[in-house]
Formats: C-alpha cells, sequence, structure tokens
C-alpha cells in the first residue's frame, strides 16, 4: 500500500495556488483617484492617452495622411453587369487577383 500523503499535499499545494490567482485586481498606489460628482463617479471625463506608439511602416509603405485612394476600377461581374471600385466609397473591399495557371 503506497502512502497517499504525497498526494495531499500536492493537492492542497495547487487549490492555494488556484486561490491566489482568482479576485479583484489590487488599485494602483500611485494612480490618481477617480473624478467624482455629487450624482456618482463623473462618466464625462476622459483622460488623453500620454504616450502613442509608433510602429515603423514597411518599406514603400506611406503614412496614412499620405495615401491616395485606389484608381475607379472597372470589372464585369459573372452576371455581366459592370462594377466599379469608387461605387464601394467608404466601405472595405477585397481585391483578390486570381489566376489558375
Amino acid at each position: 500500500m503506497r502512502p497517499r500523503f504525497p498526494l495531499l499535499v500536492v493537492l492542497v499545494a495547487l487549490v492555494l495556488a488556484l486561490g491566489a490567482c482568482g479576485g479583484d485586481p489590487q488599485p494602483d498606489p500611485g494612480a490618481p483617484a477617480p473624478a467624482t460628482t455629487a450624482d456618482g463617479p463623473d462618466t464625462t471625463a476622459v483622460a488623453a492617452p500620454t504616450t502613442q506608439t509608433t510602429w515603423p511602416l514597411p518599406k514603400g509603405v506611406a503614412p496614412a495622411g499620405q495615401r491616395e485612394p485606389a484608381p475607379d476600377l472597372q470589372v464585369t461581374d459573372f452576371d455581366g453587369r459592370t462594377v466599379t471600385l469608387g461605387g464601394f466609397r467608404g466601405q472595405p473591399v477585397v481585391v483578390n487577383f486570381f489566376e489558375s495557371w
């Protein structure tokens, strides 16, 4: 008969470890207190971001403010209708150039 004490110790340690993971996160003591009004928390105040992360653009990609719109493509769909890219202005469009050779 093998002793069950080590198994019991492992189970108790697992329960204690999982119990330590739960609960609400503690507030940062250095963070400013949320704004309040006489009616409760002030929900109109929105903090501006303090830092802005900028990622390097891949080679050949212009920043968003310097890009030009795509040319107005005209294609014929499977029903014989002419479709223009300009007809989808303001909507996301995926143009799939596919060859089956």
